[in-house]
Parts: C-alpha cells; structure tokens; sequence
C-alpha cells in the first residue's frame, strides 16, 4: 500500500460552505495498491477522513464525477460513520449543467456497507462520526481535472452536510438552481432502489 494523495485543508477550501473557517488539518488521505489480488478482484484504494469539523461542516471528500464508458466504481465502508452524497448530473442537448442535477441521494453507510457508482453521478463523503472515516474502493481508471472541475466551479456538491443542534442537516448550496430535495436512504435502500 502506497500514500497516493493528501487533501489539505486549504485545497479543500474550494468547495467548502465557508472556505473562510479553520478546521481539521488535513482533512483525508488516499492510498492506492492496496489489494495484491488480481486487479478484477481486489480493492485498489483505501480513503481516509478525518474526524472534527469545518467550521460547522463535516469532514468531506473533494468530490468529482465520472466519465461516461467507464467501469462501475464499487465503495466498500471499512470503520466510520459516513453520508454519500450523490448527485446525477443535468445534461442538455449533450452538454453539462453545470448547476442543476436531476437527483440527490445521501446515503447512510455502516462499516461492511457497499455502495455501486455509476457514470454520470458525482459523489463525495462525508464523515460524520467521532473516528476516522475509512473505505475501500475498485477505481482503477484513474482522474483527471475534468473529473472534479464541474464540482469545483460550483464551490461544492449540491448539498453541504453540517451539524446544527446534534442534528445533521443538508444545507442547499446557492451555486446551484432549481435543486430537487435529497432523498435520504441507507446502503441497502440505495442497492434495492438501482438493482439491475
């Protein structure tokens, strides 16, 4: 297993509620090579979050869509509490919306939770528990800055995750027009609901 990347606070600050709040420093960390099996089988990355806050938002990946004709990313919860939010992006006579999606899901995930992404879908995590957010995924096609520009220039995913109370609330992000409420599930709700 090799450290492939750090997400520092202040790269993270692009697509924060309050890029201006302090917060947990650095926010995740991504290992790759993480499995020895045949790559088919195995798990290729390992993704770190830490616990805290960002001011009054959790700890998140930066986010980033997929490619149309790739492979179907598999995520697979290890220790944590964590929230998914996905996001089906808005095309238009084949071009990006860059702010309007058709669907939001935020997904409750339990460690040994696993969770399908399919092309066309952003997606982040969020950790919302008191220890280390810790999953596996099979994303052997690699990223490029295409990938996370559309979330990016939107200074976020569709929905900001914050603590108000004890409560975790979904706050709409004000980049984006005309957002369809998040549906709330859990894992299996998820996996029932997009069976094929």
């Amino acid at each position: 297993m090799k450290l492939g990347s750090v997400r520092e606070l202040s790269g993270m600050k692009l697509v924060l509620k309050d890029p201006e709040l302090e917060g947990v420093d650095p926010v995740y960390w991504v290992f790759k090579e993480v499995s020895n099996s045949p790559p088919a089988d195995g798990w290729e990355n390992c993704t770190v979050i830490a616990p805290g806050k960002l001011g009054q938002e959790f700890p998140k990946t930066f986010g980033h869509y997929h490619p149309n004709g790739v492979p179907v990313e598999v995520y697979h919860l290890v220790a944590g509490e964590g929230i998914l939010q996905m996001q089906k992006k808005r095309v238009i006579a084949g071009e990006l919306q860059l702010d309007e999606v058709e669907e939001v899901y935020l997904i409750t995930a339990k460690p040994g939770d696993e969770i399908e992404i399919n092309p066309n879908w952003g997606h982040s995590w969020s950790n919302v528990g008191s220890v280390p957010l810790i999953s596996f995924d099979n994303w052997r096609t690699g990223h490029t800055p295409t990938d996370y520009e559309p979330i990016e220039k939107q200074q976020g995913l569709a929905y900001y995750l914050v603590e108000t109370g004890g409560d975790i609330r979904a706050v709409k992000n004000p980049k984006y027009q005309n957002l369809p409420e998040p549906i709330w599930l859990t894992a299996d709700e998820f996996r029932q609901k997009f069976r094929s």
